[in-house]
């Protein structure tokens, strides 16, 4: 898959048994020296693959920790590649999930202002979301994402074998964007989600590929339509506005993708009890999303937390809060006038129906 951007075009490219395949990697692309960031649960469970494909290049080991994503934690990121040496011919290569790709993206972005990266993903979420769209996002003191620019890695290489050694609640974080991009689509792709998550192993479907190509083709006809998030991506936070709010009022106990499943969950009550989706549907999208909600005692979350992060909310326009809301499949507003008061109501209405079928 080609990607074409303002800031640089790229490429995308499944393949199996990545890191047997270092020169397929790396070939066609000029550099001196390669620097690698490794998430360490990657690294400690294919260290024998990555010790042969990183060789006696330069590695650093960094746990997908929001905490590791905080502003003021990155000096340490630059100076560790300073001081080994990084210069403007060499190449940053990421492997690992999101977070990673965070951290990485907006180095890359900002090291002598724009040095080359190379992404392999290894979470379903960053293979079938993140990694394309060129966003990079930072934390900044207790608000997630606040800070952020968009450069994206000059190739992206997708070995979905990485997903066999996910946790299940890691997997399900990845469904989480899966659902949300085919709810976001059309009812041809709708019909493909739900035949893939009728199969009994999902990781083992043979529409496993089909469903994370197809949850990239639907993104890049988003952002290649708006890449700077200023109209029709903005449609792309369905489900993350709560969902955002819910990770940071929980101290990040809930992981983003199943976080994004919640927030959807959520929005859909919304907007029924706005009018704007139907009864019929609502329930029609909650038997899709309940299967997956995370086993999580939602009530001891405090509406007054959940309010106050969505009050600091990137996507926040004027006096109200912002959430996308739902009409049906392919049909999605932006609604910059939603009142504390519905936020309070339907939360509590929420928990209350969350508890009873967690």
């Amino acid at each position: 898959m080609k990607i074409q951007s303002k800031i640089k075009d790229y490429q995308v490219e499944l393949i199996d048994d990545v890191l047997s395949k270092r020169d397929a990697v790396f070939s066609n692309l000029k550099y001196d020296n390669l620097f690698y960031f490794v998430d360490g649960n990657v690294s400690r469970i294919y260290k024998d693959k990555l010790s042969s494909f990183i060789d006696k290049d330069f590695h650093y080991v960094i746990k997908a920790l929001e905490t590791n994503k905080k502003f003021d934690k990155l000096s340490d990121f630059y100076k560790i590649l300073i001081d080994e040496g990084f210069t403007r011919n060499d190449v940053l290569v990421t492997i690992g999930g999101g977070i990673l790709q965070d951290i990485s993206g907006f180095i890359a972005s900002t090291l002598y202002r724009g040095v080359k990266w190379v992404f392999l993903p290894t979470t379903l979420l960053s293979q079938a979301d993140s990694c394309i769209g060129s966003k990079t996002s930072i934390n900044f003191k207790d608000s997630k994402n606040l800070i952020g620019s968009f450069y994206p890695p000059n190739k992206i290489f997708i070995d979905v074998s990485f997903c066999d050694t996910l946790t299940p609640e890691y997997f399900n974080s990845g469904l989480g964007e899966i659902i949300k991009f085919h709810f976001l689509s059309d009812a041809k792709k709708y019909d493909l989600l739900k035949e893939y998550l009728s199969s009994q192993d999902l990781r083992k479907d043979d529409l496993f590929k089909e469903i994370i190509w197809s949850t990239l083709k639907i993104k890049k006809s988003y952002f290649e339509q708006d890449e700077f998030d200023t109209g029709k991506r903005n449609l792309l936070n369905y489900g993350h506005c709560f969902g955002h709010a819910l990770e940071s009022a929980s101290n990040f106990e809930i992981c983003h993708g199943e976080a994004v499943i919640v927030g959807m969950g959520f929005a859909n009550l919304l907007s029924l009890k706005r009018g704007v989706l139907k009864k019929g549907k609502y329930l029609e999208f909650e038997e899709i999303l309940k299967r997956y909600y995370p086993k999580f005692d939602i009530s001891k979350i405090k509406v007054d937390d959940i309010l106050y992060y969505l009050k600091h909310d990137k996507k926040r326009v004027g006096k109200n809060l912002t959430m996308i809301l739902a009409g049906d499949i392919g049909k999605h507003y932006k609604n910059n006038d939603i009142k504390k008061e519905e936020i309070v109501d339907t939360f509590g209405e929420f928990v209350q129906y969350y508890k009873k079928i967690v």
